[in-house]
């Protein structure tokens, strides 16, 4: 869909990517657009080839937010250009959600969808420190920015609702752009020709086995994004912290003064 950096393009296309792609062009509820080439999502950033290196240097990203777990950063470690590049990861925090939860699955299409909700039900107290630091970063002005985890769908998902929701875009949209994951990249071919990518799922030889026995329909389901899904996560935010503003606010630390100096740097 074009070269990079050329004309905007929301997929961006990079033979090692997974789900990379660029979150600018959203129209907010004051009918500002968010810029392009300032703040990325993406899975595992291991994979990219020379090819790639080169598109990569091009984007002039300055900090990379990895969301995922301490034990997925060491087996898919990061593989970028050579550059000043802040990196941020996050300590593990209590319970982690994910391939922890998906283990006691029921191996069925209602079982997983069941063990997915949960999942996202309980992103938003799991992820307050990773978003917290992922805001701060996007204040201290070091964009362009790539927001990543495993898949790019789930964290990585989260992560890009609670920006797009700060900056004022609406709720159709914010799916809207969730959903695109399924359309970015095949995951279960992406693992398949990747010997070492678990992608948070399947990072042993066992778990690949024991993932690839199980009826395609429910696989498939592990790597959906279903509106159900980001939609568990904001009911959890409306239960539990009194709504999205109320979660910025009390949550992370974005109030309304923040959340205009957010704006001010990524909106046009």
């Amino acid at each position: 869909m074009g070269d990079i950096p050329g004309h905007p393009v929301r997929f961006l296309p990079l033979e090692g990517g997974c789900n990379f792609r660029d979150i600018g062009g959203y129209r907010t509820n004051d009918r500002r657009t968010i810029r392009w080439g300032c703040v990325f999502r993406a899975g595992v950033l291991s994979y990219f080839t020379e090819t790639d290196q080169e598109k990569l240097a091009r984007l002039g990203v300055r900090a990379i937010c990895d969301l995922r777990r301490a034990d997925e950063r060491t087996k898919e470690p990061t593989r970028w250009p050579a550059g000043h590049i802040q990196p941020l990861c996050f300590e593990d925090e209590g319970a982690v959600p994910g391939a922890v939860a998906l283990s006691g699955a029921e191996w069925t299409i209602a079982g997983v969808h069941a063990a997915m909700n949960a999942v996202y039900r309980d992103l938003p107290r799991w992820m307050e420190a990773r978003l917290r630091g992922f805001f701060r970063c996007l204040l201290q002005g070091r964009t362009p920015i790539v927001v990543h985890c495993a898949e790019g769908k789930d964290r990585t998902g989260m992560a890009v609702a609670v920006l797009l929701s700060a900056l004022g875009v609406s709720r159709d949209s914010v799916v809207e752009d969730y959903l695109l994951s399924n359309e970015a990249v095949n995951y279960e071919n992406f693992i398949a020709i990747r010997n070492k990518s678990g992608l948070g799922v399947a990072h042993t030889a066992n778990a690949k086995r024991r993932l690839t026995s199980i009826p395609d329909e429910v696989r498939a389901e592990i790597f959906k994004a279903d509106a159900d899904y980001l939609q568990a996560a904001f009911e959890e935010i409306d239960v539990k912290y009194g709504g999205m503003d109320a979660y910025l606010a009390k949550a992370l630390g974005i109030d309304d003064a923040t959340r205009q100096r957010i704006a001010d740097l990524l909106l046009i």
